[in-house]
């Protein structure tokens, strides 16, 4: 897949990322981790729902659906990615408190803008010094790394705006990002892998693409330069 990332459009989508970006810095990067104990557990659940699903459609009720407010449909996946979460803890020493951040993939495809969340996770617990972290995306894909991710991710043909090695910095007050081709764009497949689960995801909508569409074959737009 060619881009001409000097063209007007593709500038233009880049500074709009950008400062997208820098908003989920000031949301997200103040805080290296969040940390969640077992009795904030319903508390990452409801994250990880506005995440992948954005808001519920009814108010949380602690009795039902784990107090999330979310739909039977939507807990079930809400639980999967928990259950990939706790699953990913298996080097930790520390496996009930739970150590995570947030962080969104912007993607072009067209005209069409999207976003994808992903959770990171420490790989050993976090005062441990390290430098690699998992990755979980939003149909419960897990990365050994963000080289991994970049590398076999399942997105369709777009181009991507992300942070800097896969966690939100800053330099001189500007969030850093880096700019690239999904791996469907560069292998010329056009379609993603993977199961239905319903719902939306945060901020895509309006465009009429739900989750669904990031998990199981779908075809999307072709990139015009």
């Amino acid at each position: 897949m060619l881009i001409d990332w000097n063209s007007h459009g593709i500038c233009m989508w880049k500074e709009v990322a950008v400062k997208e970006q820098q908003g989920y810095f000031h949301l997200f990067g103040n805080d290296m981790w969040r940390e969640y104990k077992p009795s904030d557990y319903i508390n990452l659940k409801r994250n990880i729902g506005f995440a992948v699903f954005h808001l519920p459609e009814k108010e949380p009720d602690e009795n039902l659906n784990d107090g999330t407010g979310y739909t039977d449909k939507q807990l079930k996946h809400i639980n999967k990615i928990f259950g990939k979460i706790k699953k990913s803890k298996k080097k930790h020493k520390n496996q009930e408190n739970i150590w995570v951040s947030f962080l969104f993939v912007l993607g072009k495809a067209g005209d069409d803008y999207k976003r994808f969340p992903l959770i990171r996770i420490p790989e050993h617990d976090v005062f441990v010094q390290q430098n690699n972290n998992i990755f979980i995306d939003v149909c419960g894909r897990v990365y050994k790394s963000w080289q991994d991710y970049l590398k076999n991710n399942t997105l369709p043909k777009c181009i991507l705006c992300y942070p800097k090695s896969g966690v939100y910095s800053v330099r001189n007050g500007v969030v850093e990002v880096e700019f690239g081709i999904s791996p469907a764009g560069k292998l010329g497949r056009e379609v993603l892998t993977g199961i239905d689960i319903g719902g939306s995801v945060l901020g895509l909508s309006a465009s009429g693409v739900g989750i669904a569409a990031l998990c199981v074959p779908v075809a999307w737009p072709v990139i015009a330069g």
